[in-house]
């Protein structure tokens, strides 16, 4: 059984952290860490939401579900997530795995999480495609106060590497400094979220959980948060064309356009936001922001000084679609060109070889807007050939 407990706040070295214990009973404990936790600086420490158990309850289900251990929180949550865990995210997270299965999840008790003096309507800030999408709808376009974004959130739980590499708090902090930029142009304030969720989520895989470790870090702070706007990452129609070829490896791709609104409470709504829109169609829209053209980070394997290496699958997909729209020329300042360039040919191969939602997707754009695609005839054995050129490179270099 996993069992989550003593629930608390303590201040370290300019942090303030809400911790609860990770005690792994009748089972080989798979984690070397004992005690979650999700941190915000001194000056946000109020934000933190100490009187129920929200933030700590939906990676350790999954967790137990995967794993086959019951689960019990030794703490009160709020009854309307209680309520929707056990209806229906249980049986979303069983459906998405074939690891996964019910098992007993039960509380000592329910309660509305306490309000503070904030209402805040936010979003993440990444400054990659979706994210900047998101702020554009919700804050350039949007007037009405009910729904206008006026806050930005930056996690460290999973996306920027593992918990145990030295470097992924480093790198989460280089991109802060990037995204920090954005916020200030926009004028609006930026809070930093740290945790160490992803030192368990990654036992399982960042794609399969991290996931749901981002929304634990927001419902830490639904104290001060009304309304968490969630970018997604696919389509409406994308998303039930492709979900069942993401399940086991994406749960945004199996989920996202009809998972994250259940994670709500009394006093927190969390929305999806950009399902309406295609990955290409959502680039379109922001190409000639120049928020954008400054900012825009969507890299997977960032350079030290956290910007694009400009030739992930992440970058070039982005840069295919700059360069369809006649836009590539406007982003150079945040893309090396020439390195897309040297690497653009091996991925558009890898793309038509591939079966998931971007993949298929940005393949389909591509094709409606006539860009140039190598031939299925003898793709397979070119990809191959191409991709030990590319490592004998990568060697040589």
């Amino acid at each position: 059984m996993f069992v989550i407990s003593n629930l608390r706040k303590e201040e370290n070295n300019g942090w303030t952290y809400l911790k609860a214990d990770f005690n792994v009973t009748e089972f080989e404990n798979p984690f070397e860490e004992k005690t979650m936790w999700i941190a915000v600086e001194n000056k946000n420490a109020d934000m933190l939401t100490d009187d129920v158990y929200d933030a700590f309850t939906l990676v350790p289900l999954y967790l137990g579900m995967h794993y086959h251990q019951d689960v019990h929180i030794e703490g009160k949550i709020s009854p309307r997530f209680y309520h929707n865990i056990t209806h229906y995210l249980m049986n979303i997270f069983d459906g998405f795995s074939d690891y996964t299965k019910k098992v007993n999840f039960t509380v000592d008790g329910f309660k509305v999480a306490d309000k503070g003096p904030a209402n805040l309507i936010g979003t993440g800030i990444s400054c990659g495609v979706d994210c900047l999408t998101t702020i554009y709808d919700n804050f350039i376009e949007t007037t009405d106060k009910n729904f206008r974004i006026n806050s930005l959130f930056f996690a460290n739980c999973g996306t920027h590497g593992d918990y145990e590499n030295e470097k992924t708090r480093q790198v989460w902090l280089d991109r802060a400094k990037l995204n920090k930029g954005a916020a200030d142009e926009l004028g609006l304030p930026v809070y930093l979220i740290d945790s160490n969720l992803h030192a368990f989520t990654h036992k399982v895989g960042e794609t399969q959980v991290g996931y749901l470790a981002i929304y634990s870090c927001i419902l830490c702070l639904q104290k001060y948060i009304k309304r968490y706007v969630a970018s997604s990452s696919s389509s409406y129609d994308d998303n039930s064309k492709y979900s069942l070829s993401e399940r086991d490896i994406d749960m945004a791709g199996y989920a996202e356009n009809y998972m994250p609104h259940l994670i709500s409470t009394e006093i927190f709504e969390l929305v999806i936001d950009g399902c309406q829109y295609t990955r290409a169609e959502k680039i379109e829209k922001i190409n000639d922001w120049d928020i954008a053209k400054k900012y825009l980070n969507v890299c997977i394997n960032p350079k030290d000084n956290g910007y694009n290496c400009s030739c992930c699958q992440k970058c070039v997909r982005t840069l295919l679609v700059l360069e369809t729209i006649n836009k590539l020329e406007d982003y150079k300042n945040v893309f090396d060109l020439q390195v897309y360039h040297q690497n653009k040919k091996f991925f558009k191969y890898k793309f038509l070889l591939s079966d998931d939602i971007q993949s298929g997707a940005l393949i389909k754009y591509l094709k409606e807007h006539k860009m140039s695609l190598p031939s299925k005839i003898f793709l397979k054995p070119r990809f191959f050939l191409y991709k030990i050129i590319k490592k004998i490179n990568k060697i040589i270099n």
